[in-house]
């Protein structure tokens, strides 16, 4: 069984019409990697279970519907539909529950960011996770954040390295209340300190946990 349940094509009825809007009756749904030739796997049961595969390509009744219910693994998926004579009418490329994909990568995306950064680092919005190099540089490692109202997503602070942080707001934007730097001390090995921090959107930073402090 699926971590993460299968969700159903994006079509209110899963029913497949030609370019004129008549049912592609008979026709053929081949389904692949979105952007690819490779293909890839849809099912008929919501757990996507390996017994539940579909035909690949499914084959469309008289009213171009499926036999099944078609559902989708949380990835991206490209549709190829031919008409009865294996002629291909039209091509839908990226087609996937944004929602699902997103929950099935998480554990990646939450680590996404810069890694081994050094003195001066400033954060990007795109960071999650950030790693510190801060053996061998400046005493302490500047580690500056991007402004509390721009900031939309967790954020993780882990110091690699033998220099303690300081990892500094912006402007009159705070950490736990305070306009001032917040210290991570030096990592010592196994123990690397780390905090996460989630932003108001507006001019503070909260500390919602941290590690070896």
């Amino acid at each position: 069984m699926a971590l993460y349940p299968g969700s159903l094509i994006p079509w209110i009825e899963q029913r497949f019409l030609d370019d004129d809007g008549n049912p592609l009756a008979g026709g053929f749904l081949f389904t692949y990697v979105a952007g690819t030739s490779t293909p890839q796997d849809t099912f008929s049961t919501a757990d996507l279970d390996p017994l539940s595969v579909n035909t690949n390509p499914i084959e469309l009744d008289n009213n171009g519907r499926p036999p099944t219910d078609i559902f989708l693994s949380p990835v991206g998926y490209k549709f190829v539909l031919q008409n009865s004579l294996s002629v291909e009418q039209y091509s839908i490329d990226l087609v996937e529950d944004v929602g699902q994909v997103f929950a099935a990568n998480f554990g990646t995306i939450m680590a996404e960011g810069g890694k081994d950064v050094t003195d001066g680092y400033i954060v990007l919005t795109t960071d999650r996770l950030i790693t510190v190099d801060s053996t061998g540089g400046a005493s302490p490692c500047v580690i500056n954040l991007l402004p509390a109202s721009s900031a939309a997503q967790q954020l993780t602070i882990k110091n690699m390295g033998t220099e303690a942080l300081s990892i500094t707001p912006d402007g009159a934007d705070t950490i736990d209340g305070l306009n001032a730097v917040y210290t991570v001390p030096a990592a010592s090995s196994p123990n690397f300190p780390a905090i996460t921090l989630v932003s108001d959107a507006v001019s503070d930073y909260f500390i919602v946990s941290s590690h070896g402090l």
